[in-house]
């Protein structure tokens, strides 16, 4: 029971990133396959993570994720784009003024990595990667399911008990880890809950770590944008071409939003740790 659910979760993780690779060459296509190449490739992460906890289990993942982690890290780039243009436009609402030059860099770099990715799916293989699945098989073969899922169980539920609210003058890098942790938990959440021996609190811990990685993704996004547009004035000041006053309220306007997702980040994490009691 438990090798068939780690193998098929593993096997359905693999075919979608496959899926979604074959797809990045279509312009019409490409953002969705970007995100579901980037969910497919976390669930990999996630459930190989989860496994190396596991006595007798000996796999080498490293040849596997190769291209995939170049894949990933350029999809984010492309994804982070696209959003960051989306969510200035609807700022540049609120003060009605558009920061051009913001657009216009945004635009180039989605050009220029959408581009690059292009000429990646020509160049690079996921074959590797599809005969994954066939090699976790063979690496779990001889794990003996009660420890296993004793040891999986265990292991979840101290990355639980480890997540903490950061400090209030804790560096964005804090939160950057936390975030990414909590998202890697939330996969390894959902691999626990199908299995027979999951709990209710099992099921709580899962809603609460979507909830928190949601909110604290949405925070990221936020503050990446500030970053670029504050940036992005700072060198057209340098250029001395001119610059609209208006540029101060839109910066104003996504320190309120950042600082907002911040707090409601915080408020859903000291929810978790309070659950974790």
């Amino acid at each position: 029971m438990l090798k068939t659910l780690l193998h098929d979760y593993l096997e359905s993780a693999c075919s979608t990133v496959a899926a979604s690779f074959e797809q990045l060459q279509h312009p019409t296509r490409r953002q969705k396959a970007i995100h579901q190449l980037r969910v497919g490739s976390k669930k990999i992460r996630a459930l190989l993570a989860l496994a190396q906890q596991i006595p007798g289990y000996h796999l080498k993942k490293g040849k596997y994720l190769t291209t995939l982690k170049i894949l990933q890290q350029i999809g984010g780039i492309s994804r982070d784009t696209q959003l960051q243009e989306q969510s200035l436009t609807r700022h540049e609402k609120t003060v009605s003024w558009r920061f051009s030059v913001a657009h216009l860099l945004l635009k180039t770099k989605l050009t220029t990595v959408d581009t690059t990715l292009e000429s990646l799916s020509q160049q690079l293989s996921i074959k590797k990667l599809t005969t994954l699945p066939k090699a976790f098989k063979a690496a779990i073969a001889d794990i003996e399911d009660e420890t296993a899922i004793a040891v999986m169980t265990e292991h979840v539920a101290k990355q639980y008990r480890h997540i903490f609210l950061p400090d209030s003058k804790a560096p964005d890098t804090v939160w950057h880890d936390l975030r990414k942790n909590t998202k890697r938990l939330y996969y390894q959440l959902s691999i626990i809950t199908q299995l027979p021996h999951h709990t209710h609190r099992h099921r709580q811990q899962l809603q609460h770590t979507k909830k928190t990685g949601n909110l604290l993704g949405q925070w990221h996004d936020a503050s990446e944008l500030l970053l670029f547009i504050k940036n992005t004035a700072t060198k057209v000041k340098k250029e001395k071409t001119g610059l609209s006053d208006n540029v101060s309220k839109l910066i104003h306007e996504l320190q309120r939003e950042t600082t907002e997702k911040l707090a409601d980040s915080a408020k859903r994490i000291h929810m978790l740790t309070n659950s974790a009691d």
